[in-house]
């Protein structure tokens, strides 16, 4: 009994400071059998790979992420698109609406990042059709509090990462809160305010919660941890003197892969 009780407590303290940068273990890429694709046939320096050679270990069913190092071509976006095994997609530029379209259609997506993308509330909608998403980064949205409240109706997204000049207060945060499966958030260089962190206190379920520039008071964290005093926080990429989790060593982390109707509301 006493095991049974343990192990959704072990599993939650590592996605926590998974959050923080852990470890991911990823799956050995081939290099041989590259398709013959309109591509700049650049090396992206993360994987060692060429776009060519990574669609080729995807189809080959020897990896499950694609990492662009600059925008994709329209040979390359056509090729995306057919990719059944793709999990993962990290892209850097070269990413609108439309893409997001094309994106949200992929049947086994879990996770996408999509940097220097000012994607707006039209393409977060577009996404909220990908119902096997669970993480989201986007950085540089172009995206109102309406962009990620559209996001709600997804059964399993557990982690938001977003920022982008047109969010901000506590219009935000409410949205964010709306998310229900969510466990993890980064708000990057959103203006919240003590009114948004009150609404951000609805959540005591948050494993994580980053904040940058945020313009939160100490009386208004005081407030917070009250109300949420396990939720683990960095606030302006340091932790905060009172989180819980501040003593924590991520270079150890092991992530364990948690099902997304495993996680529910405590």
């Amino acid at each position: 009994m006493i095991a049974r009780r343990l192990v959704p407590s072990v599993c939650r303290v590592l996605l926590i400071l998974a959050a923080a940068g852990g470890c991911h273990a990823e799956k050995s890429i081939a290099l041989t059998d590259s398709p013959a694709l309109e591509s700049s046939g650049a090396i992206v320096e993360s994987t060692g790979l060429s776009i060519a050679e990574q669609f080729a270990a995807i189809v080959r069913g020897e990896a499950n992420r694609l990492v662009a190092g600059g925008p994709l071509s329209e040979a390359e976006w056509a090729e995306v698109a057919g990719l059944a095994g793709l999990e993962e997609l990290v892209l850097d530029g070269g990413f609108d609406d439309a893409r997001a379209e094309m994106v949200a259609a992929l049947p086994g997506l879990k996770k996408l990042i999509a940097r220097h993308v000012p994607l707006s509330d039209a393409g977060f909608a577009a996404l909220a059709r990908c119902e096997s998403l669970r993480e989201l980064n986007i950085p540089q949205a172009g995206c109102t509090a309406e962009g990620i409240a559209a996001l709600a109706v997804l059964p399993g997204l557990q982690s938001l990462r977003i920022g982008g000049p047109d969010l901000e207060g506590a219009a935000v945060c409410e949205a964010v809160v709306g998310l229900p499966k969510l466990r993890f958030l980064h708000l990057i260089d959103v203006p919240i305010g003590d009114a948004g962190l009150a609404v951000l206190a609805q959540r005591p379920d948050l494993w994580s919660l980053y904040l940058d520039g945020a313009g939160v008071s100490d009386e208004a964290w005081a407030g917070y941890f009250q109300a949420c005093p396990s939720v683990h926080v960095h606030v302006d990429q340091a932790h905060h003197d009172r989180d819980p989790g501040r003593e924590h060593d991520d270079r150890e982390v092991r992530v364990p892969v948690v099902p997304a109707d495993a996680v529910q509301h405590q």
